[in-house]
């Protein structure tokens, strides 16, 4: 393999590809909500849209989670032990497993969507029930285009996997607003229908990133057709892979719904705490600053957990089916440092500029309180970046048993406290809760980690410490930048965007700088700063 080839695939190489691509997606993602949200022009409704993909997500999370992670492992080993054909079946199982359990999907949110809307809001029900009716379909259309996903994903087709997720987010946002436009600028009609075609265009996006990776796998597929014709060692039975598949996606689906547990806990259990302790009018204005506002600006550093883990399932299977074990180590401490050096900074400006992000890019009724939400929440943003990063790494490591022990009672944890923090502490109690549950799950997992495969953290500590460092410096450059004019919370939002983006730019050009005379990339990237002699 050539050093080209070695570094293409490499595990901090395919892992920014595949957050390139995650990044590119949900930077667009975030940016569609800013026009989005002024077409709508309400806080109620934005709501709905964030809580409907909330349940959305969680039941697609149920529906697929699991197979496409295994399909990816069991692609990596196959391909390693050179059974071309076993994968080419592994492909066909996929396909067959994930249509079939996205068409049940899709019938169970289709018919309980009476049930589960008015649970989930005081007023709009009806809304609610049409909006999940129509997301049901993406319930049966997304896992299909996860089934080409994790193939290529075991293939280490990291670049096709980012430009997958892009090219559908491309797809979405240009029929959203469009549509939107539409509907309510030139017909007329009331915002709700609005409201529907921005979650009918998900559909209408996989659709479109389904054509485009048929497309690709025409010409790529024909390489493993090859190898297989030439395949001399027989292959496994379709009985022997589906129960590979279901030992592999059983906990990897788990540790999925576990994981992403928030989702139903924000969306059933949030709304009952904060009505606990705000009026009406205020527990709309958080509950929308939670799931619209600080869903999408959280995303940005959450895709790193997804994007390292979508790069370490073939590496790490690699490693573990040659026994390369130095090689298994060093990989679970750069993608803990890579997302670290990332996640924590981010989550940082989130915090820092909230009053600014929220004042001009979004509709909001009381700054002051959706700014005191999305900080709060950035702190729960982090956790959700790190925490899905240590238990997939759990999982790829095969340390299953405790991983979702451990996961089990940081959920359980987070679900006694929620309620009564949330009335006593407001917002703040949720994300205390979480910090508490995560916490523990967190302190378990990477124990865990440490005693299977005597892995040290020393070199991520002192990460830690350093990118600190460089926070304070950004922090204290943020400061003094707000206090010679560059806020942006006040006066026309244009020049406000404008303040705030030279603000931030300014503030991580010496957090970079900081961290670079630190030699802080230099160790997690591997590289050199070179020096001019004179």
């Amino acid at each position: 393999m050539s050093k080209s080839s070695a570094a293409k695939k490499s595990i901090i190489v395919g892992g920014l590809i595949g957050t390139g691509g995650l990044f590119v997606s949900k930077l667009i993602g975030l940016a569609y909500t800013i026009p989005f949200s002024y077409i709508l022009q309400s806080e109620a409704y934005q709501s709905v849209y964030a809580q409907s993909y909330n349940i959305y997500a969680y039941l697609l999370t149920i529906f697929q989670s699991g197979v496409p992670f295994a399909v990816a492992t069991l692609v990596a080993r196959y391909m390693a032990l050179e059974d071309a054909k076993s994968v080419i079946l592994v492909k066909k199982l996929a396909f067959a497993i994930l249509g079939l359990t996205g068409f049940v999907g899709m019938i169970l949110l289709f018919t309980l969507s009476n049930v589960i809307a008015p649970a989930m809001v005081a007023k709009n029900a009806d809304i609610m029930a049409n909006c999940l009716r129509i997301l049901s379909l993406a319930i049966f259309l997304v896992p299909v285009l996860s089934a080409f996903r994790g193939y290529y994903q075991g293939l280490k087709e990291m670049e096709e996997y980012a430009f997958s997720q892009a090219f559908e987010q491309v797809f979405r946002v240009a029929f959203l607003l469009s549509t939107a436009c539409l509907v309510v600028y030139a017909f007329g009609w009331n915002k709700k229908y609005a409201l529907y075609a921005a979650v009918l265009s998900t559909s209408v996006a996989t659709i479109a990133a389904i054509a485009q990776f048929i497309h690709f796998d025409r010409n790529h597929q024909l390489a493993i057709d090859e190898m297989a014709q030439m395949q001399t060692k027989s292959m496994h039975s379709a009985k022997t892979i589906f129960k590979e598949i279901l030992v592999l996606a059983i906990p990897y689906l788990v540790v999925a719904i576990l994981g992403n547990i928030d989702q139903i806990f924000n969306s059933f259990l949030l709304p009952t705490g904060l009505k606990m302790h705000y009026n009406v009018k205020d527990t709309t204005t958080v509950i929308s600053a939670s799931n619209y506002v600080a869903g999408k600006l959280n995303a940005i550093p959450m895709i790193l957990g997804p994007g390292f883990a979508t790069a370490i399932i073939p590496h790490i299977s690699e490693a573990l089916s040659k026994k390369n074990y130095k090689l298994v180590k060093k990989n679970v401490i750069d993608s803990i440092n890579v997302v670290l050096y990332v996640a924590i900074p981010v989550s940082f400006c989130i915090f820092v500029y909230a009053g600014p992000l929220n004042y001009t890019l979004y509709y909001s009724e009381n700054l002051e309180l959706c700014t005191y939400v999305v900080q709060w929440m950035s702190l729960e943003g982090f956790l959700g970046t790190i925490a899905p990063l240590i238990t997939n790494l759990m999982v790829s490591l095969e340390i299953r048993k405790n991983v979702l022990k451990n996961l089990a009672i940081g959920v359980l944890i987070k679900g006694i406290l929620l309620i009564p923090f949330v009335w006593i502490f407001g917002l703040a109690g949720a994300v205390l809760s979480s910090m508490i549950g995560n916490g523990y799950t967190l302190y378990k997992n990477l124990k865990e980690i440490h005693d299977v495969y005597a892995i040290s953290y020393r070199k991520t500590v002192v990460v830690i410490v350093r990118i600190l460092i460089g926070l304070v410096a950004l922090w204290v450059t943020s400061i003094l930048l707000s206090k010679i004019g560059l806020s942006g919370v006040e006066g026309s939002k244009l020049v406000c965007l404008f303040k705030m983006c030279l603000n931030g730019l300014l503030s991580v050009i010496v957090y970079l700088v900081v961290t670079l005379y630190l030699k802080v990339p230099q160790s997690i990237f591997h590289f050199k700063l070179k020096r001019n002699r004179v």
